[in-house]
Order: C-alpha cells, then sequence, then structure tokens
C-alpha cells in the first residue's frame, strides 16, 4: 500500500512539472535544476530559438549563472537564497577591524553613450519599472534590474540618487509612490539573478534614505530554505489614502495603513498586474500568472477595493501565463490585455474580452493614451502603435540600429543620435501620463509626445550596466573593454566609452603592448576584433562549434600574437586572431568555462568544466587531471600566481553552507588547501593575484570585494564606496597599481591596488613601434617611452630587458624628456628576425616605492620578405643596387621604401 501511495505521490508530481512552463520551473526551487534545464530545452527543440524575442538568451542567462550554484545534485529545495546577504551581514558583525581603509572605489561607468563605432543596438541597462509624477513631470523615478533606483528631477535629462547601493541586495523591479506626497516611495529590493525579494523598503525624502518596512520574507514567514519569496507590483490606490496593495508569487496583499499591517485577499498565485478602474475607485484588476492556475487565461476583478475577486470570461490566449493590463479614462470601462497571443479589449468593466488581433510583435507591455482610446501602444522586442482602438498595428520601433529604416544615416553612431525610433530592445514597462507615453527597455527610459511614433531616449546617466566580463590593457591604463548583457561589447579609454558590438558580451582582451589591438566576445565564444581602438572591426573567431555561454579566451602572457580558444576543444592563433589552427581536444566531456594560463612558463596551463580541473604541461597538447583533494563543486574562476607558476586559486559560489568557497594549491594541483578562512559561505565569483611582494589575493564575490596577502589567515573586505552588487570579473594593471571590476548592474569600477595608492602610477608604456603583424622590424631600434604619475619625485626610472629570455639581465635607463613622459636614454638594440625581446619598466618613488609594469613583449618581423613567382639559388638576390641576404633574412643596401619586381620575384620593403 505504501508502494502505491509513494507511485501515486510521484505521478502527481510529474503532472505537476509537466502542467508547469520551464519559466514557472525557474522561479520554483521545489523543481531541481537539471528538471529545469530539461524541461527548457525540449521546449526550444520546436520552436526558433534563435529568433529574437524566443525567450533562449534569457533561458541560457538564467542557466549560466544558476547552474554553478546547484551542482552537482541540482537540488534547489535545501538552499536559501538570502545565503550572500546572510553571509556579508556576518562578515560585517564579525569582522569590524578588517575592512580595509583609506581605499576609494571609483566609477567609471558607462553613464552615457559617448560614442558608438560597431554597435547596433546601444543602451546602458535594463530598466524594470519607470514613475512619472502626474502633476511634474520633471519628477521621474525609475527601477532597474540589479542597478538600484534612480532619481531625476528634471524629467530625465540627468540622474541621480543612486542610494539603494548599500542595500542588502540591488535589484529594483517595482517602484509604488504615495498620490498625494511623490517623496513617499515604496520599493522591492531583490536580488538581481534570481529575483528573490528581500522586502519592501521605504523612502520619504524623495529616494534619499531607506528603511526596510514590516512588509518582508522574515514577517510573512516566507524565507529560509527552498524559498523563492518574489514581490511582482506595488501600487498604491489612486485616490484612496494609505490603501497599496502587493502582487506576489504568493498571492496579493492589501493594507489600509500604508503597509503598517496587511491581510491577504487572494491567498495564492502569481499576480504579476494590478491596474485600477480610471474613475470607480472600487475597481481593480489583477492578473494571476501562474500556470496552471485556476485563473489562468481569465482577468480578476474586484467591485470592493481588492477584498474580493471574480474572474472575466475566459480569454484565447492558449495558456500563455505572461499577459498584461492597462486602463484609460479616455475609456473608463475599457480594460486591454495583451499577450504574445493577441490582443483582447473588455467594455464592460472587464466581465467579458472581445479579441482584436494579435499584434506582430511579442507584447510584454502596453498602455493606453489617458485621452483618447484610439492611440495604443504595445510590444516588446520592438513596439507598434495603434491609431484605430486596436484595430490595427503598425511597427514604430526597431531593436537595431542596422535595421532597413536607418539606411542612409550613415554611421552607427550618427544613427542612433538621429534616430527617434530605437529605443533598444526589450520594452518591459509602459505607461501613459497625461497623454505622455513612458517606457522602460533593456537600454533606457524613453518617451514619446506623439503616441508611440517617435521616441526620446532619457536614460543618459544612469550607471547600471550588467557586466560578465572585463579585459584590461597592460600598456594604456585607460582602456579596457568589457563585455555586459544586452549590451553588448563597449570599450573605454581615456576619452571616454566607444560601443563596440551587440548581443551579450562576454570574454575579452587587450594585446598587452598595443593598446588598439583588442578582442571582443559574444555569447558562445563568438570573437570580434579591433585593430585601431574599436574604430573598425572584423571576425576573429576559430573555425569550431559553439563553445559554452561565457567561453573562455586567453593570450599567452609571454606572446600576446598567441591566443588561445577554449570550447570542446582549444584553438591557437598565432597572429592575434587573424588564423587558428587546432591544438588538441580537452579530456573533459562538454565546453570549458574555464581557463587559465601560467605567468611564466606559458606552457603551463589549467582549464575547468564544473568540478573537474586540468593541468596540461604543454600547452594544451594533453591534460591530466589535477582536482584531487578539491570539492564536488562547480569551479566559477582559476588564477595563477604571477610570481610562481606552481601556485594556483580557485573559487566557488555554490549555495551550500560547506565553507569551501576559494581553494590554492602550491604545487601545481597536487594538493588544494582550504583559504576560505573568515569569509564562510560567501558564493566567490572570481580571483586574481597581484604582482607585489606580498602577492595579495583579490575575490570578487557575490556582495563586494576581499583580499588577504600569501602568507595570512584573514580575508579583509576591499570594497569602501564599492556598490553592494555582484562583481563578476577583475583584472589587474600592473604598472599603474590599478583593480579593474565589473560589476553586475553598477557598470565598471576601479581602485588602487592594497597598500599601493601612493606608488609611482605607470599609466602608458609604449615602444617606437608597437607590435602589428608587420613591426617592430628586425634591425630598427626600439626606444621606450612611459608616462608616469607621481606625488613627489621619482628618483630612478628604468627599463630592463632580455632577448629570447625572459630572463630581463640588461638595464636601460630613462630620463624624463616632458611633463611625465620618461623616454629609454637608449634604445632596445636593433635584431635580426623572429627576435622575441621581453622587458618591463621599473620607477622609484622618493619613499623607495618601486613600482613595476607587467613583463611586456614583442617578436621582430623581418624587414624585407620576398615573394618568389620563379626559384633562386638560396643565396643572394640583387635587386639593382639593393642586395638582400635571403638565407639571413638581412638587407645589405636598404635605400628603398617601396617593391620591385625583378626576375619572377616580388620584394617588399616597409621602411
Amino acid at each position: 500500500m505504501k508502494k502505491v501511495a509513494l507511485l501515486l505521490s510521484l505521478q502527481i508530481i510529474a503532472f505537476s512539472l509537466f502542467a508547469q512552463s520551464y519559466v514557472d520551473m525557474m522561479q520554483d526551487p521545489k523543481v531541481n535544476f537539471y528538471t529545469v534545464v530539461d524541461s527548457a530545452n525540449a521546449y526550444f527543440k520546436t520552436i526558433d530559438k534563435n529568433k529574437k524575442g524566443s525567450g533562449y538568451k534569457q533561458f541560457k542567462r538564467w542557466q549560466h549563472f544558476n547552474e554553478s550554484k546547484y551542482a552537482p545534485s541540482g537540488d534547489r529545495s535545501n538552499s536559501n537564497p538570502y545565503l550572500a546577504s546572510i553571509e556579508y551581514k556576518k562578515f560585517l558583525a564579525q569582522q569590524k577591524n578588517t575592512r580595509v581603509l583609506n581605499t576609494v572605489w571609483r566609477e567609471l561607468g558607462p553613464t552615457t553613450i559617448d560614442s558608438i563605432t560597431g554597435h547596433y543596438a546601444a543602451g546602458l541597462g535594463r530598466i524594470e519599472d519607470v514613475y512619472v509624477h502626474a502633476s511634474n513631470p520633471n519628477i521621474v523615478y525609475a527601477g532597474t534590474r540589479s542597478g538600484g533606483f534612480w532619481k531625476s528631477t528634471n524629467a530625465g535629462v540627468n540622474w541621480q540618487l543612486h542610494t539603494t547601493d548599500t542595500l542588502p541586495a540591488s535589484g529594483v523591479n517595482t517602484i509604488g509612490v504615495k498620490p498625494t506626497n511623490a517623496d513617499s516611495i515604496l520599493i522591492n529590493v531583490r536580488n538581481a539573478q534570481n529575483g528573490t525579494s528581500h522586502g519592501i523598503y521605504r523612502s520619504i525624502d524623495g529616494g534619499v534614505t531607506w528603511k526596510v518596512t514590516n512588509f518582508g520574507p522574515s514577517i510573512l514567514n516566507l524565507g529560509g530554505l527552498g524559498s523563492n519569496f518574489q514581490v511582482y507590483k506595488i501600487y498604491y490606490h489612486p485616490t484612496i489614502s494609505n490603501v497599496v496593495f502587493v502582487g506576489t508569487n504568493q498571492g496579493l496583499y492589501k493594507s489600509t495603513d500604508d503597509l503598517v499591517t496587511w491581510t491577504k485577499t487572494i491567498n495564492s498565485g502569481q499576480v504579476t498586474q494590478i491596474e485600477f478602474h480610471p474613475t470607480d475607485a472600487n475597481i481593480m484588476y489583477v492578473y494571476d500568472n501562474q500556470g496552471g492556475g485556476a485563473y489562468e487565461n481569465k482577468i480578476l476583478m474586484s467591485t470592493n477595493i481588492g477584498n474580493s475577486f471574480i474572474a472575466s470570461a475566459t480569454l484565447s490566449n492558449n495558456n500563455n501565463s505572461t499577459l498584461f493590463i492597462a486602463t484609460t479614462a479616455a475609456a473608463p470601462n475599457n480594460v486591454y490585455a495583451g499577450s504574445s497571443n493577441g490582443l483582447w479589449i473588455s467594455n464592460d468593466s472587464g466581465k467579458n474580452f472581445t479579441f482584436k488581433l494579435t499584434p506582430g510583435q511579442t507584447t510584454r507591455s502596453i498602455a493606453v493614451n489617458t485621452f483618447d482610446s484610439m492611440k495604443i501602444v504595445s510590444g516588446y522586442v520592438d513596439m507598434e502603435r495603434s491609431v484605430d482602438g486596436g484595430a490595427t498595428f503598425n511597427k514604430a520601433t526597431w531593436w537595431s540600429l542596422g535595421s532597413s529604416q536607418h539606411a542612409g544615416t550613415g554611421s552607427n553612431a550618427s544613427a542612433f543620435v538621429n534616430s527617434d525610433v530605437y529605443v533598444h530592445a526589450d520594452m518591459n514597462i509602459l505607461k501613459c501620463i497625461n497623454g505622455v507615453f513612458y517606457g522602460g527597455s533593456d537600454g533606457f527610459v524613453v518617451k514619446s509626445t506623439d503616441n508611440g511614433l517617435t521616441w526620446t531616449r532619457l536614460a543618459e546617466g544612469l550607471g547600471i550596466r550588467e557586466n560578465y566580463c572585463i579585459g584590461t590593457s597592460q600598456s594604456n591604463h585607460y582602456v579596457s573593454m568589457v563585455g555586459s548583457q544586452d549590451n553588448g561589447e563597449s570599450i573605454i579609454n581615456q576619452k571616454g566609452w566607444l560601443e563596440f558590438y551587440g548581443a551579450d558580451g562576454m570574454e575579452s582582451l587587450v594585446h598587452s603592448l598595443n593598446e588598439d589591438w583588442i578582442i571582443g566576445s559574444v555569447q558562445y565564444g563568438n570573437r570580434r576584433r579591433t585593430k585601431d581602438g574599436g574604430y573598425n572591426q572584423d571576425d576573429a573567431s576559430p573555425p569550431v562549434s559553439e563553445g559554452d555561454w561565457v567561453a573562455p579566451l586567453l593570450y599567452d602572457p609571454n606572446n600576446p600574437m598567441r591566443l588561445y580558444d577554449f570550447t570542446d576543444s582549444i584553438y591557437v592563433s598565432e597572429n592575434f586572431g587573424t588564423t587558428w589552427k587546432y591544438q588538441g581536444k580537452a579530456t573533459i566531456n562538454g565546453n570549458l568555462t574555464q581557463a587559465a594560463i601560467a605567468f611564466n612558463n606559458s606552457r603551463i596551463m589549467m582549464i575547468g568544466l564544473g568540478a573537474v580541473i586540468q593541468k596540461s604541461f604543454n600547452s594544451g597538447l594533453t591534460w591530466v587531471n589535477t582536482k584531487n583533494n578539491l570539492p564536488s563543486k562547480t569551479i566559477t574562476d582559476i588564477a595563477f600566481d604571477p610570481s610562481n607558476d606552481s601556485v594556483v586559486a580557485v573559487t566557488y559560489d555554490n549555495y551550500q553552507a560547506d565553507n569551501q568557497k576559494i581553494y590554492i594549491t602550491t604545487n601545481a594541483g597536487t594538493l588544494w588547501k582550504n583559504i576560505t578562512y573568515n569569509l564562510g559561505n560567501m558564493p566567490i565569483n572570481c580571483v586574481v593575484i597581484d604582482h607585489t611582494p606580498q602577492r595579495n589575493i583579490y575575490v570578487g564575490a557575490e556582495i563586494g570585494i576581499y583580499v588577504k596577502a600569501m602568507a595570512d589567515t584573514v580575508w579583509q573586505l576591499y570594497s569602501d564606496k564599492l556598490p553592494n552588487v555582484s562583481v563578476n570579473d577583475i583584472e589587474i594593471n600592473w604598472g599603474s597599481n590599478t583593480l579593474k571590476a565589473a560589476t553586475w548592474g553598477r557598470g565598471v569600477w576601479e581602485n588602487s591596488l592594497k597598500n599601493r595608492a601612493n606608488y609611482p602610477a605607470i599609466v602608458r608604456t609604449t615602444i617606437t613601434d608597437p607590435p602589428t603583424d608587420e613591426k617592430p622590424k628586425a634591425g630598427v631600434p626600439q626606444y621606450i617611452s612611459s608616462s608616469i604619475h607621481y606625488i613627489g619625485n621619482l628618483t630612478k626610472v628604468y627599463a630592463k630587458y632580455g632577448v629570447d629570455t625572459i630572463q630581463l639581465n640588461n638595464t636601460l635607463e630613462m630620463a624624463l624628456v616632458s611633463d611625465s613622459t620618461w623616454k629609454s636614454l637608449q634604445p632596445i638594440p636593433s635584431q635580426i628576425d623572429n627576435s622575441k625581446i621581453y622587458f618591463k619598466v621599473y620607477a622609484v618613488g622618493s619613499n623607495n616605492d618601486t613600482t613595476s609594469t607587467f613583463r611586456f613583449m614583442y617578436t621582430t618581423k623581418p624587414f624585407i620578405y620576398c615573394e618568389a613567382a620563379g626559384t633562386n639559388d638560396g643565396s643572394n638576390l640583387h635587386i639593382e643596387n639593393v642586395t638582400v641576404d635571403v638565407i639571413n633574412n638581412t638587407t645589405i643596401n636598404d635605400s628603398f621604401s617601396y617593391y620591385w619586381i625583378i626576375g619572377g620575384y616580388r620584394c617588399l620593403s616597409f621602411c
């Protein structure tokens, strides 16, 4: 009998999971992570997953950010979604004396779209909600998915008050503002990645300060293991004071005393939409989008201010759990409902609905003009507008700057500046305030004063980019490339930001000695390259199959022209991505997620996938397992110690309370040591080790950055002025003693290395001919120049170099030539073809505080080369008065600067 009951129970569970869409499963921690993945993969086999708006990218992002938290079992029911904030508060309480002082993080942005080169869909970040004051449109509030709450007092021209940076989470998806007082604001504070609510916070001073209200998961008894309490909507009643409604994944809550107390008027379901009748204070509408729920395909209406509800007639919505509703004072008894399956309109206050049509665009938002019910705007990837009450719709916006409507406008930059139909893809919220439409997309806050025909972008000034990775130049402190969700690859230099390419930006790198040579990536390892600092670009992808969502890409620290691309195989390029050669296949089954190369012997590599980590001593030709005593959890990063190739650190971000988040080996992986120490269970995303004598280790966590010296056993918080956001990637510029951080929701930040703020900063280093495909030439001496910032007097600046060895045994003195620029008194002597030159610059301050750069490297190129159309005698080639030694690739007489065709040879000079 017990077996029968158990079987019946399992069948019920299986049916319940089948009834749920994969989207619902994603938010339900009772469902195993891998069950969600299987369900999603099955669904995407039935549709065109590459179509814009299909939802596939959203699923892959979710998979990327969540698998490492729950692997290998996939069990989410035994994990606490508040783990990061709990551990952060615990760290602050217990480690009051372990905060690194006198170091302040500086925001690098972007907060504006400065310049667009190859980008086709530039934006700043994802907007979840917008509030505009009805009688003073200068007051605008914005809630962002992972960058907090923002405020404008001049109608969105400028933004200020990112005062939620210190709250326990960085997501603000819904804003409620008291109708009688715009300074009284309620926001839902939630985890950026999984949407779990930390409760509703209140400001009574227009967003300057915040305090948590009584409405939170602990008081509601909805927190703890396996929970995922979500708040979707906060809505004040438009005319009745202190009445506020909260739509959640646990039903609908109503408060009559401004959230001091509340009652639950819908006991279950997922209330994602709340709207009010424009003239009847007693009537309101909500939508419960729980798939398979009792109110699927229906709108709920209340005639007693939300105390009870009745369901509308069934809409032909094909069980689509996503549906959006709107009302308008121009037709107060109308209710508009839209989804990807169509548009329905009720003329009897939500009792019955009439199907109008299926718009050309998926509907994720809808709004109707306050004064004219004939004017409707709806959409998601793009916007459509109707001027006949929904009988017909016409496309109004285009998500890509490369679309046909931009033809003839010139470059992408001019298309962006001149376009009034570009609002960025994915409109998450639409509202109409006094006849003006406002929206929030994955790029901007926007508004339209002509019923959606043209749009103005308002979100310049919001620092809310969601970044995956950063690649930093070693030769120029000011240059980095950053990859972000939906806003592609962007380059920062001393002048500002260049928007380089679209899609989801991922791994990137900058040639260590040529700041203009940069490679970026989008999802699955597609590579884009520039050789002029981002103004022009080409494809640099290897001929491989699809890689991981964030596929690793590295350059050889001892030869930056040599790149390694990691999918389920390893490809190598000797010419910075122009051509690729198959190097070998990893013995790990699947697409690699992590890779690192040793700094000194760059034939040593480590790769990772899930809990497996392997090493190679021959540049990836063969691999051996080195997991040994590491945990069976997913590795999130691998970092070599620049001072010792046998020292490697790895990190974990799992949500298990195991105190196993950071490990290190001192013998190349034979044995690993847990160095989590006082960081407890804080999920860790990334790690880097600096080049200072202390060999400091820095880790980027789900909240904050932490540091400890190699020999220490206590971690210190290194987050002064850094927002409480997830830090996904960190890199070091050696010469400027700078740590750069890519955050998820607040853009890029930088800080000095620990105890190095006052050291000399070598901010830029170059040689006479920075490396390219043709330069530096053999036989051409190379002078070294460096720009150095220092408060005080530099007592000595010099360079050390080696030829065909990383041992830098030769010294060149350097002298100040102008302002802060120092130049070597003598050049690195000229060398023959294919000589490998290594060098560093050193700056010694008056306090004996010495800074050294990265170890730069270049290879000398042939001064002249010949393409034979016939044969030669293998000796000397005589071209008029010029003699070329073919065997030794040297020029006996090099007094020409153009090419000749003599005796079947095409001979070139690059003087």
